[in-house]
């Protein structure tokens, strides 16, 4: 099986809201599926250093937990050690980089499976002096997926988010919530709110709401078990077709 279009762009209303752990279950969920999937960190910031001085890649590890085919030195081609913006972590280690370079690496795996590309940080983290992740988007032109954290404050959160991208000019295929810092919010039955304000405000969907999952641990089955759960409520045909 195949989706018409080349791949997705994963992108976050901002630094740890679950853009890693989505986009594994994505991989896990259009395997399943049937479908070919490649998991893309095209710049990963806070590498880890192996007994061999190679830099890792902790989100390429995820993806491997959950099962998805990973290949750093082709899905991963920028990799730095220092744990911040990925242009202050370029900078840091000697490199310049460049949106048209990236995408370029990016796109020469297409044809070997749908792409799910991470993005780093949120949608205007820098990449360089002129540059944001926006500009990768736009240069992909990949419909994308906003991970959004189910808690107090997101509506505000995700609305600017949307906003922003539909001034780009960027196809917003919807929205899929987390709860990766604690539970999600029990009090007004706010967390059933939030959900439905961002779809009412915004006119993008809520696809799925992944909950919190407690002693998370990438390599224990029922930790995915969660996600694919959650991550089932998704119409596959729609987003094949987006």
């Amino acid at each position: 099986m195949s989706i018409d279009i080349p791949g997705f762009f994963i992108t976050g209303t901002g630094t740890d809201v679950g853009k890693t752990v989505v986009t594994a279950g994505l991989a896990r969920l259009l395997q399943n599926a049937g479908y070919k999937v490649l998991p893309v960190k095209p710049v990963q910031s806070g590498g880890i250093k192996t007994s061999l001085g190679k830099l890792d890649s902790p989100d390429g590890d995820v993806y491997k937990s959950a099962g998805a085919v990973w290949d750093i030195d082709k899905q991963c081609p920028y990799i730095f050690e220092p744990a911040c913006s990925p242009h202050l972590a370029a900078r840091l280690s000697g490199v310049e980089l460049e949106v048209g370079t990236i995408a370029e690496k990016v796109k020469s795996l297409e044809g070997q499976g749908t792409l799910l590309v991470e993005g780093a940080g949120g949608i205007l983290v820098p990449l360089n002096g002129e540059s944001t992740m926006m500009d990768l988007m736009k240069e992909l032109s990949y419909p994308v997926l906003l991970v959004a954290g189910n808690k107090l404050g997101t509506i505000n959160d995700t609305l600017l988010s949307l906003t922003v991208l539909k001034q780009a000019g960027i196809n917003v295929a919807g929205v899929i919530m987390t709860s990766s810092a604690g539970p999600e919010p029990s009090e007004f039955g706010m967390a059933a709110d939030n959900i439905r304000s961002i779809e009412d405000f915004s006119g993008v969907k809520v696809l799925a709401s992944i909950p919190y999952i407690s002693n998370w641990n990438p390599d224990e089955l029922r930790c995915w078990a969660e996600v694919d759960r959650a991550l089932a409520e998704i119409d596959l045909n729609s987003l094949a077709n987006n």
